[in-house]
Order: C-alpha cells, then sequence, then structure tokens
C-alpha cells in the first residue's frame, strides 16, 4: 500500500512539475490508411458502373472498417449502418453476421455494451443458420461475445465466477472452430483472446498461449496484430511479475510499429498502457509520465473530436430545419400570390364585362375581400408557425446541447459544450425580442440586455451580484443584435468565470449610448484584472489569444467585425482595487 500511495504521489509531482502545453489538443483521430481508403473507393465506383448493390454493400463495409481501425468510431457506425440496409433484405449471410459483429464492436468501443451483447447474439443466431462459411461467421460471433462480456466482467466488483466461466466457454468455441477449418491466422487470434483473458484472471497458463499466437503471427506477417500480441505478450510478463521479459517485448514491438510505419489507433494505445505499467514497476517516473501524458493525449483526444463531431452535426441538422421551414414558407406564399393573380386577373375582366350589373359586381368584390382576408389569416398563421419551429429548434438544441454535457467525463469539454448551450440560449432570448415584440425585427436593446444578464447570472448562480445599467433607448436590427448579444454573452461568461469568484462584491456595469449613427457599449467588472486571470486582450486591431478562453475571445472578435466595428480591452485601477473593462464602437 505504502509503494503504491508513493507511485501515485510521484506521477502527480511529475504532472504538475511538468509541460502542458496542448497535449490533448495536439491529438484527434489517426490517420486514415489511403490504400484502404483507395480499395474501398475502387470497390464502389465498380459497384456504381455495374449497378451492383451487393458490391456497393461491400464498398461500404470497406469504408467502416477503415474508419474504424482509425478511431472515428462514428463514422465507421454510419458506413456499416449503409451496408446494413442493403444485406439485411437479402437474408442470412456470412456477410450479414460480419455486419453486426462490426456494429457490436462499435457500440462496446462507445460504451453501450447492451446494444453490443443485442447486435453480438444477432451475429451468433445467423451464423447457426447459415450453410457457407458457417465456421467463420461462428468464430466471429463467439469470440465477440467473449470479449464483449469479458469488458463487463473486468468492470464487475467483486468479479463473478459464472461469468468468468462463460467467457472461457466463447474462447474455447471460437478456438475450435478455427482448428475444425485448420485456419491459421484464426487460431492465432484465438489463442491470444484466450492467453489475454488468463492474464486479467491471473492464470500463468497465459503466457504459453501468447506466445504461441506471437509465433503464428509472426509466421503469417500480420503486422496490426502481431504488434497487439507483443503488447499482451508484455502485459503478461509485467502481470506475473517479469518486467525485464515485458520490456524486451515491448521495445521490439516499437521498433516493428515505427518500421512498418503502422496506423491503428487501439494498437497505439495498447503498447502506451503497458509502457506505463512497465515503468511505474520499475520506478522510472519520467518515462512512465512521458508515456501516460501519450496515452492520454489520444484518449482525451478521441473525446474532445466526438464532441466536435455532435456540435458540429446538431448545428448542421438546425441549418437544414430552419432552411427547409423557410423554403416551405416561400413555396407556399408563391402559390397565394399566384391564387391572388389569378383572381385579380377574373376580378378586372369581371369588372370590364359586367360593368352595368352594379349589383352582380359588389357580390363579386365581396366575396372576394372575404377571400382576401381568408388568404391574410393564413399568411399570419405561417409567420407564427414558422416563428415557432425556429423556437422550438433552438429549444432542441439547447436541451442536446445539455444531454452531451451530462455525458460527458472531461471536465474541459463538458464546459466548452455548457459555453454553447448558453450561446444558443442567448440566441433564443434575442429570438424571443425580435419576433414576439411589437416592433417587427427589431428588438428593444434595454429590454434584450436586461434578459440576456440576468439569464447568465443565474446560470453561473451569481443572481445577487449588484448590476449596473445604463441604456438608452436603441432599437437594433437582427443582424446588428445578434453579433451584439453573442459578444454580450461571451463577456458576462468571463466575468462570472475570473472576476466573481472569491470577490466579496461582485459588480457588472453595462453601458450603451447613441450618438448618431454611432453606438457606444462598454461592459465592467470588479474583478482581479486582465494580468491576474490571464485572459486573452483585444488591443486594436490585434488578438492575443491563450491558452484559455480562445475560442470565446475569437467568438468576439468574429462578432466585432461583423458588426464593422472596433473594440478593445481596459484594465481599471482604483484605490487599491482592480477590474476590467470592454469598449466597442459601431455604426447602426
Amino acid at each position: 500500500m505504502y509503494r503504491l500511495t508513493l507511485c501515485i504521489s510521484c506521477l502527480f509531482v511529475l504532472w504538475l512539475i511538468g509541460p502542458h502545453k496542448g497535449v490533448a489538443q495536439e491529438q484527434g483521430y489517426l490517420k486514415l490508411r489511403t490504400d484502404r481508403i483507395q480499395n474501398a473507393r475502387g470497390v464502389e465506383q465498380q459497384a456504381l458502373a455495374q449497378n451492383d448493390s451487393g458490391q456497393l454493400a461491400e464498398a461500404w463495409y470497406l469504408y467502416g472498417k477503415t474508419y474504424a481501425f482509425a478511431g472515428d468510431y462514428h463514422t465507421a457506425q454510419r458506413y456499416f449502418l449503409k451496408s446494413l440496409r442493403i444485406q439485411e433484405p437479402r437474408g442470412d449471410s456470412d456477410e450479414l453476421s460480419r455486419l453486426y459483429v462490426r456494429l457490436s464492436e462499435n457500440e462496446d468501443v462507445l460504451g453501450r455494451p447492451e446494444q453490443a451483447i443485442q447486435l453480438a447474439t444477432r451475429a451468433l443466431q445467423i451464423a447457426q443458420r447459415i450453410k457457407q462459411n458457417r465456421e467463420k461467421a461462428l468464430i466471429r460471433s463467439n469470440g465477440t461475445l467473449g470479449r464483449i462480456y469479458e469488458g463487463m466482467w473486468l468492470r464487475q466488483v467483486p468479479r463473478r465466477q459464472t461469468l468468468y466461466d462463460s467467457i472461457l466457454t466463447y474462447y474455447r468455441k471460437e478456438l475450435n472452430f478455427c482448428y475444425i477449418i485448420k485456419d491459421t491466422a484464426g487460431i492465432a487470434e484465438s489463442t491470444m483472446h484466450l492467453g489475454t483473458f488468463l492474464t486479467r484472471g491471473n492464470d500463468e497458463r497465459a503466457i504459453p498461449y501468447l506466445k504461441q499466437a506471437l509465433d503464428f503471427f509472426t509466421q503469417k506477417n500480420k503486422d496490426g496484430i502481431r504488434v497487439r500480441a507483443m503488447a499482451n505478450l508484455a502485459a503478461a510478463y509485467l502481470t506475473f511479475d517479469k518486467p525485464d521479459s515485458a520490456i524486451q517485448v515491448l521495445q521490439k514491438a516499437e521498433q516493428f510499429y515505427g518500421d512498418r510505419k503502422l496506423n491503428e489507433y487501439d494498437v497505439r494505445m495498447l503498447l502506451e498502457h503497458e509502457l506505463v505499467r512497465y515503468y511505474e514497476k520499475t520506478g522510472q517516473w519520467p518515462k512512465a509520465y512521458t508515456h501516460l501524458r501519450q496515452l492520454n493525449a489520444l484518449e482525451r483526444g478521441q473525446i474532445l473530436s466526438d464532441r466536435d463531431g455532435a456540435i458540429s452535426r446538431l448545428s448542421v441538422e438546425y441549418e437544414t430545419e430552419k432552411k427547409e421551414t423557410l423554403l416551405r414558407a416561400q413555396n407556399k406564399e408563391i402559390k397565394l400570390n399566384e391564387q391572388n393573380l389569378r383572381l385579380q386577373r377574373l376580378v378586372t375582366w369581371t369588372t370590364i364585362i359586367l360593368f352595368l350589373l352594379a349589383s352582380g359586381i359588389s357580390v363579386v368584390f365581396f366575396r372576394l375581400y372575404r377571400k382576401n382576408r381568408r388568404i391574410s389569416r393564413q399568411n399570419q398563421e405561417l409567420v407564427k408557425e414558422q416563428n415557432h419551429r425556429v423556437k422550438n429548434n433552438l429549444q432542441i438544441v439547447s436541451s442536446l446541447l445539455n444531454l452531451q454535457a451530462q455525458q460527458l467525463p472531461d471536465p474541459t469539454a463538458r464546459r466548452a459544450v455548457e459555453e454553447s448551450q448558453m450561446r444558443v440560449q442567448a440566441m433564443a432570448i434575442l429570438h424571443r425580442r425580435l419576433y414576439d415584440g411589437e416592433q417587427l425585427a427589431r428588438v428593444d436593446l434595454n429590454d434584450f440586455v436586461r434578459e440576456l444578464v440576468s439569464s447568465v447570472l443565474e446560470t453561473f448562480g451569481y443572481a445577487n451580484v449588484a448590476v449596473e445599467l445604463t441604456i438608452e433607448p436603441i432599437y437594433l436590427s437582427a443582424d446588428k443584435a445578434i453579433p451584439l448579444g453573442l459578444i454580450l454573452n461571451e463577456l458576462i461568461t468571463n466575468s462570472c468565470k475570473y472576476a466573481f469568484p472569491d470577490n466579496d462584491s461582485p459588480t457588472l456595469c453595462i453601458s450603451c449610448r447613441q450618438k448618431g449613427r454611432n453606438v457606444h457599449l462598454e461592459v465592467a467588472d470588479n474583478g482581479p484584472g486582465l494580468a491576474k486571470t490571464q485572459v486573452p486582450v483585444l488591443q486594436g486591431e490585434d488578438w492575443n489569444v491563450g491558452a484559455q478562453g480562445s475560442f470565446g475571445m475569437s467568438l468576439i472578435q468574429a462578432q466585432v467585425a461583423q458588426l464593422n466595428g472596433v473594440g478593445h480591452f481596459e484594465e481599471v485601477a482604483e484605490n487599491a482595487t482592480s477590474g476590467t473593462v470592454f469598449v466597442m464602437d459601431f455604426n447602426v
């Protein structure tokens, strides 16, 4: 226990004194293998040329495998599902069982074991029914179920013996079917699965199994899985207190990985994990810390990329829905205008022909008047429906971002999603002010700023902050109010994050005055100032974007540019207190 505590303390000290510059941000998905992409593209082009749906399904399957090897499991899942839509109607087959296995593996990696088990069980059921390539399909499905249940077993406290026995059964079935069809590569992979599992069960029979698997992969020149087998063998050596043998295998694995220019995400993570274990076990803390940082970079890179991908998909879906709504409203308006035009022509000809029949003409005009009123009411309903849908869409985006933030384990990623949610809320407030008020498509700046300040302060738990607002009666159009709202949202958020904590009497001052066509905005707080908070500063037209808050400051810069305005930050020191002031001027 003392040794473990010492190890953790040493790693923590190294983390405190070591450089932190952008480790996680530098690592995203691994690069895609160009040869695999070209192969999938060739199959796809040939399938389209021959109008062969089966070959097209195979092309999408190959795309999915390529993205899965690079760690982009969401993109891989989309390609697998596209392939499944073609293969499923064709009935049971080896290809269909194989697809369910891939989908199951992705679900397991994405942290959804229940869905993974359902998909893997479906693959096993299909494999048991087919005749062609039946043994290969049974090998894949049994092995996948063993690995999924093994992950569940590792997370159990205490670990159940019944589940342990079930996992051994699946792995042994996988190995037996490999021997039945004399599949050397399959025997090697199944042997490795069994050896790795025995290592986790502290059974020393693992080492002979893993050595046998490594010999098989070496003979078959299977580069990627050969490195995985070496890493698993090193893990077994470390588990059974043989660090010298472990480092020899790990060094060979690293050299082989570099010489063959491999680029497989999970293999690289496995190597880094075992290197960390070895250096911890041998007390080489600087090296352990270096490899631990590399491992964390791989893991956090995947989380950040998934987050950015989720936000991008939400943005695209929102913009698409908004454009479709506007297009439908425009089409209806065109049809109504055409109807009005036809009616006006009819009225003109009727007036010329029936000029002497005043009573008849009066009846016609009366009917036209009623119809025009009905059309006008329809137009009003269409506008209300459009605004209602936009508000609903903004609420949906905000709710989805909230759900995504609750599921993110990384505080940095969660905070970024929460800040994006606040920006969406700011746009929702602005939309309500623009279209629910008496001034259509114009916003009363005083009411809008008060509601925005209240919303942000309540979100951060600073509802009792002293707020001084000096805002002249100013009405802004939508194209001016939206950038200004986003700027104010970012400035108030920065005050809540950097100025109000540890401040006994936090104060926020906002003033907005108009002279002619020029609007002058000032936002000030009584925080510690820019130098102490290290917030990025805008001086004139140059930004100094640091590591903290760079996205928010970049957003402010973009919105100032959209307003064709100029702005800068100032530091204020008065009576031993300090604060920060943002000043901006723009034309309306």
